[in-house]
């Protein structure tokens, strides 16, 4: 099998490997080659290793110059396991697997956040324009957040020397504050959020943010609201839910959606307090994107921010949404740039 090179430069391997699907592409030229971008549903594959081999294979690639994987886990020295799949992500398997000597293991919602300066207007949707507009966002911290199999965010900074004082992108510099938001203790205000507190807390000993926040999260909703109501469950996915409750054709779906869509709406309004991200809020993730149409009514807008004194703070942030599935690419290639700028 040949190696595909340019100009005598190998490709470049970048992945995003969440609980639920992988996300894969080659880098060629600085630029993310769209013919070689594949989704993979992770249930097809014992592991990642596998997943990779094959994905290779099929793009008749036998050496890499270097691989950015972005992983749905916390990372932390030179291998992950995803947080929501048994599946261990190794630097060494992958050096092996790809021939390449450069290995960067990221946190998937790092890979979001370094992203941040490089989406296409044409991926997102303003949900709503604060009144932080007019700032220079380029110097201004921003913030990611989303829902999928699991529910995180991340933070970028973007910095330069305090002497340069018309910088260019190039000139900055870009940190990415990771969490594990998804642990945090999910937000209660009313009787019935205590309910479903109480439910959680006696199924899981705890009710975080990810245990409604989630494609399980949301699926977890409606099995309680069923219960809740003495209702037959009708829909044993989270995409059915989704799609059922933007088409409003289930009352009980149609609650599921606006309760996710609560909680949503309230976490990233504790996170733009706690962040103060002039530069811009972003939502992502599957299950997010599943729920547009809730996500871009008024109710969403007042939940975000119901911050009592803080109120008109809130009225600061813009907030979008991430339409593309493949913003976390972006991200890896971002983060094979900035290392190469480092070394």
């Amino acid at each position: 099998m040949k190696s595909t090179t340019c100009n005598n430069l190998l490709v470049s391997v970048v992945a995003d490997v969440g609980g639920t699907n992988t996300r894969i592409a080659l880098i060629k030229d600085s630029k993310i080659q769209p013919d070689t971008v594949k989704h993979y549903a992770n249930d097809n594959f014992i592991s990642f290793d596998q997943l990779l081999e094959s994905y290779l294979k099929a793009e008749k690639i036998d050496r890499c110059a270097a691989a950015c994987i972005a992983i749905a886990s916390a990372i932390n020295g030179d291998s992950a396991t995803l947080t929501n799949r048994d599946w261990l992500i190794d630097k060494n398997a992958i050096k092996r697997i790809a021939a390449c000597d450069s290995v960067i293991l990221i946190n998937d919602f790092e890979a979001l956040a370094l992203s941040l300066n490089h989406i296409p207007e044409s991926d997102t949707i303003r949900l709503f324009e604060g009144t932080a507009s007019s700032i220079n966002t380029s110097q201004a911290k921003k913030i990611v957040l989303g829902a999928g199999t699991g529910f995180n965010a991340a933070q970028l900074s973007n910095t330069t020397h305090s002497t340069i004082k018309q910088p260019t992108p190039e000139q900055y510099n870009y940190f990415v504050s990771c969490a594990e938001c998804g642990h945090i203790t999910l937000p209660i205000e009313n009787a019935q959020e205590l309910k479903l507190r109480d439910a959680l807390a006696l199924k899981y000993t705890r009710a975080s943010v990810e245990r409604v926040l989630s494609g399980r999260g949301l699926l977890q909703l409606y099995q309680w609201l069923c219960a809740e109501n003495q209702q037959t469950e009708k829909y044993t996915s989270a995409a059915q839910i989704a799609l059922s409750a933007c088409n409003k054709d289930d009352p009980l779906t149609r609650q599921a959606g606006e309760l996710f869509c609560r909680f949503f709406a309230r976490v990233a309004g504790d996170l733009a307090l706690a962040y103060l991200p002039y530069g811009g809020i972003y939502l992502s993730g599957g299950v997010t994107r599943g729920l547009t149409p809730l996500l871009q009514s008024s109710e969403f807008i007042q939940n975000f921010t119901a911050k009592g004194r803080q109120t008109e703070l809130m009225k600061s942030f813009n907030l979008y949404l991430i339409t593309s599935d493949n913003t976390a690419l972006i991200g890896c290639l971002a983060a094979l740039t900035y290392a190469k700028e480092i070394h």
